[in-house]
């Protein structure tokens, strides 16, 4: 059971989130012509310039949790988060503020606080459970360098999929309650309590984001929670030597497949990955499915219907991961079967468009 202190500091986190990012909401017209994040470009669906420094309540929530929080074992880990995590915020709040931040600096700064993390705790990903790979995995150095590269993969995923009012969000929500039932599960009560104080950050700004859009996470906050939500996959593993690396894959499996399938998909079209487009399944969900049946609502919430649908895609993943945290021969198989779903749902969705969409463009060049 959760202590009474503990209790008290994630219902705080949750209100403090939510009163940091209300007051970003109403103050926006002091700081909106730094933060405010304008449509019109490819890849966005809303209609009115909206601030999109969310991840500045995720962050100050958390702040206040390690400030108030009692036991050692979660302060700990909130200080690795909230040390590590500074590259990737600090390099995803500076692009929504001057927008000059290239994609690729944003991911390297997520890689470096995964880098980071890993050589401030001695905690790595040591074992993926295939022979080679844990071999491979054993050499400290490799340990580093492959954490970096996995945590900021996950940040990268998470920042892709924040489309919609909620998306990000919301996924972020569901995979740090999933990791804390299995962190309760196996006895890790610290890092169960940490993983609510991220959801409950994080949800304290999705109250404000969700369902109107008032705030945006950003990619500060998306950079920031992605970090956080893959570096606790870290620990659990690291900590619980009987949970499946398998388990921390499902637990991220939705936007991990996204990135995954966009990367396929998009060298299939000879076109960069790191290009923006409307292709996302995300994105397929809202012009084929949501918005040409809900016409009679409101954009606002006819953007937070495709949450509500993709929420789904997360949750299915990581049913597996909480249910058989330990069993990879079924966890392994749950995540192809996720993974086929997927690309049978995008391609049901893709060929309603123009050809292009669900096949290959021959005649585009990188």
């Amino acid at each position: 059971m959760l202590s009474v202190p503990v209790l008290l500091v994630i219902a705080a986190t949750l209100v403090g989130s939510f009163a940091v990012a209300q007051s970003l909401v109403l103050s926006a017209h002091k700081h909106g012509h730094f933060t405010m994040d304008l449509p019109g470009a490819v890849q966005k669906f809303h209609s009115s310039p909206t601030p999109r420094v969310g991840g500045i309540a995720i962050y100050v929530a958390m702040t206040g949790a390690w400030m108030f929080i009692a036991k050692p074992g979660e302060s700990a880990l909130l200080t690795t988060l909230l040390l590590a995590g500074m590259p990737a915020l600090l390099g995803g709040l500076t692009e929504d503020v001057t927008k000059r931040v290239s994609v690729r600096t944003r991911l390297l700064l997520t890689m470096g606080s995964g880098g980071l993390a890993a050589l401030w705790t001695g905690v790595g990903l040591t074992r993926v459970d295939i022979p080679l790979a844990d071999m491979l995995l054993s050499m400290w150095p490799v340990a580093v360098l492959f954490t970096a590269f996995a945590v900021g993969g996950v940040a990268n995923s998470i920042n892709i999929i924040d489309g919609f009012h909620g998306l990000a969000s919301g996924t972020v929500i569901i995979s740090s309650l999933a990791l804390s039932a299995i962190a309760y599960s196996v006895g890790d009560v610290a890092l169960a309590n940490v993983a609510l104080v991220l959801a409950a950050a994080v949800g304290g700004f999705w109250l404000v984001n969700f369902p109107w859009g008032k705030l945006f996470l950003g990619d500060g906050g998306a950079y920031f929670s992605g970090f956080a939500l893959a570096w606790l996959s870290v620990e659990l593993l690291a900590r619980n030597p009987g949970v499946s690396p398998w388990a921390s894959v499902l637990l991220c499996g939705y936007p991990t497949i996204e990135v995954v399938y966009s990367i396929w998909r998009r060298s299939r079209q000879r076109r960069s990955p790191g290009e923006p487009d409307r292709r996302h399944l995300h994105s397929l969900v809202a012009t084929q499915l949501v918005q040409p049946n809900l016409t009679a609502l409101p954009a606002n919430l006819r953007n937070a219907a495709v949450s509500m649908v993709m929420w789904i895609c997360a949750i299915v993943p990581v049913l597996p991961a909480v249910f058989f945290s330990g069993r990879q021969e079924i966890l392994l198989p749950a995540l192809l079967l996720c993974a086929l779903a997927y690309h049978l749902f995008y391609r049901r969705l893709a060929v309603a468009l123009e050809p292009e969409l669900a096949e290959p463009a021959a005649d585009v060049r990188a």
